[in-house]
């Protein structure tokens, strides 16, 4: 394919690779110094990717929404969201196999498409990382409170969320290695732990006569009341699953941190996708089955946990709860790592306010410490945000997911336009490429994506989501008429910005 772009556009995407070469060099010639830790093995790659996923998490978060929203048949939504994200994860393969940066979300968009739609499609991915892992941090609370069996208050429940997530913040600011050593564990508890229960309350079922739900019950549902037709409802259940795959692309987040990113990150991609997908459909199958007693459900505000205890009994229940737990706090860890290195590549470029704070990297530890704390504080900010407003939790599971698909959207229109142009890096030997299935997968990607975007924005039980992210995202719109413009047309923010301010950059 014919290269239309400007010397000067052209400029921003590196010259093909020398022989020998290694990735802190081919670092360089994006304009950026090696100051990020890269440590990150192909075990950790995956470990990262499979964890910002985390099905035990999807499960654990969209059970109760998905159930009670459409009965039993919720689970057939998942096979709504493995199509929408493969074509995702092709398409972010295929990007992170030529621009392996971190902060993939606005530098993949600002090198191929300008600066300014670089900026938004950044915004919108940190919106997508903040309200997550403020989530999480709620979640995890909620299941701790129920492993003690205390009764918790909102603000109990906040307070203890705001401490988890203080602590995964104190151990990404420390170092990557400390993070994705304790992630690698974490991962390995879900896959040995979680799925082996899963697949022992299969057995009970199996075992024992009339101890589970018929298959027929999947093919039954209902609406949670009369004046919603069961389609809307149907759908409305599909968020949990949905945002149960969303995060398949982090590991690209983490490209300066992994050794052999090019090669590495793409296939841990689909290894993660593809394992998160069998495991989270296995789990909503068995414990969909699994319920003996549907009307405990309906009260119960740790459903996964009734299930468990209906089949093997309580105290196996809480002993499960909390290894779950582990692989949610994992889960609120790895969401940590990847918001704040988006968060830092924002601010090496200059496009975030303080970014002269944001993009300091301690040099000994290799971590951008200031960037971890400033996310988790944002995040503090959110849960305390609770107490003025007990609605404030119903947005940000929302918020998260149209966030992200907002970003997928614009990540696509955006690619589509340097595909056409000819804009798009050339394949290296050995990495993976979309080569001439580029712009079919991305024109029909587009077609989904926007598909998605609108039932986000405008089904009824997502109602009000639509106006929250308005709102902020009128901020990233202030920001860029008062600010961020002016530095970009004066050379002072944008991707060329470190690479003419090294002494900038070192501070």
């Amino acid at each position: 394919m014919v290269n239309s772009a400007t010397p000067q556009e052209q400029s921003l995407v590196p010259p093909p690779r020398v022989v020998g070469e290694d990735e802190d060099a081919r670092l360089e010639e994006f304009g950026y110094t090696q100051k990020l830790d890269r440590s990150v093995g192909r075990i950790a790659s995956f470990a990262i990717g499979f964890s910002t996923i985390s099905a035990t998490t999807a499960v654990f978060t969209g059970f109760a929404a998905g159930y009670l929203n459409a009965g039993s048949p919720f689970i057939w939504t998942l096979f709504l969201a493995i199509p929408v994200f493969l074509l995702w994860t092709l398409i972010a393969a295929d990007v992170a196999a030529k621009i392996p940066l971190a902060g993939y979300a606005y530098q993949w968009t600002s090198r191929l498409n300008g600066s300014t739609f670089g900026w938004f499609t950044g915004y919108a991915a940190l919106i997508g990382w903040v309200s997550g892992m403020t989530s999480l941090g709620y979640i995890f609370a909620g299941y701790l409170g129920s492993v003690f069996d205390w009764n918790l208050t909102q603000a109990q429940q906040i307070f203890i969320a705001i401490a988890v997530v203080a602590v995964c913040v104190l151990i990404n600011a420390y170092r990557v290695r400390l993070a994705t050593f304790i992630n690698n564990i974490g991962v390995g508890l879900e896959i040995v732990v979680t799925v082996g229960v899963t697949l022992a309350i299969a057995i009970v079922m199996l075992v024992v006569p009339d101890n589970a739900q018929p298959f027929s019950s999947l093919f039954m549902g209902k609406s949670p009341d009369e004046a919603t037709p069961y389609i809307f409802a149907w759908l409305a259940a599909s968020l949990g699953p949905f945002f149960g795959l969303v995060g398949v692309e982090a590991v690209a987040d983490v490209a300066e941190e992994t050794k052999n990113a090019r090669r590495v990150i793409p296939r841990t991609m689909f290894y993660a996708f593809a394992a998160s997908c069998i495991i989270e459909f296995l789990m909503y199958l068995v414990y969909v089955l699994a319920i003996k007693d549907p009307a405990a459900l309906e009260g119960s505000s740790a459903p996964i946990e009734e299930i468990i205890s209906q089949q093997l009994g309580p105290v196996f229940a809480r002993i499960v709860i909390a290894v779950a737990l582990t692989n949610i706090l994992v889960c609120l860890l790895s969401n940590v790592l990847v918001g704040t290195r988006l968060l830092y590549s924002l601010s090496r470029d200059n496009m975030m306010p303080a970014s002269r704070a944001l993009r300091h990297v301690a040099p000994k530890r290799k971590t951008p410490s200031t960037a971890v704390i400033t996310l988790g504080v944002v995040s503090v900010l959110l849960l305390l945000s609770a107490l003025i407003s007990v609605q404030a939790f119903n947005y940000f599971l929302g918020i998260a997911t149209l966030a992200f698909f907002t970003t997928y959207l614009l990540q696509t229109i955006g690619l589509l336009i340097a595909a056409v142009r000819g804009r798009i890096p050339a394949a290296e030997p050995g990495t993976f490429d979309l080569g001439r299935a580029r712009i079919p997968v991305l024109i029909v990607s587009l077609v989904v994506f926007a598909a998605v975007e609108f039932a986000l924005l405008f089904l009824p039980a997502f109602a009000g989501n639509g106006y929250v992210f308005g709102g902020i995202v009128a901020l990233a719109v202030l920001w860029w008429l008062f600010v961020l413009r002016k530095r970009l047309a004066t050379g002072q923010a944008g991707p060329r910005y470190a690479r003419e301010h090294p002494d900038e950059e070192t501070v």
